[in-house]
């Protein structure tokens, strides 16, 4: 079973004051679940984690860029990261939207997501 979750945080976003911070991303153990961040590589930006998530809780299975549907160009698209949740447990995710080479200078975003792994519901008989 696979759950995704969306956060859409486009290039406008750090012009809104007072944002929503996204709601806690919730996941049982052994599930894959999706995280989705606007994007534009042309710009040279891209999401990266700016610390490893907690290794015992969830594992990052890998990232991609899907472009958007557009014929224009320079159009966005979409970096889509995908964990897996490994242990019971609460974690965080953080990431920075930043040009890898710009070393030392603030992201031009970031974002915080607090990952709640529930334990796997047991199928079977109920204790006697």
């Amino acid at each position: 079973m696979k759950f995704v979750a969306f956060v859409c945080l486009g290039l406008w976003w750090p012009m809104v004051a007072g944002a929503a911070e996204p709601k806690p991303i919730t996941v049982t153990v052994g599930e894959e679940f999706k995280v989705t961040l606007q994007y534009n590589a042309t710009t040279g930006y891209q999401w990266q984690l700016s610390k490893p998530p907690d290794e015992k809780l969830v594992k990052l299975l890998g990232s991609e860029y899907k472009r958007a549907d557009s014929a224009l160009i320079g159009a966005g698209g979409d970096q889509i990261w995908t964990f897996k949740a490994l242990a019971e447990g609460n974690t965080a995710l953080a990431l920075d939207y930043v040009r890898p080479w710009e070393k030392g200078t603030k992201p031009a975003q970031s974002t915080n997501l607090v990952v709640v792994i529930k334990a796997r519901k047991t199928k079977g008989k109920a204790p006697d």
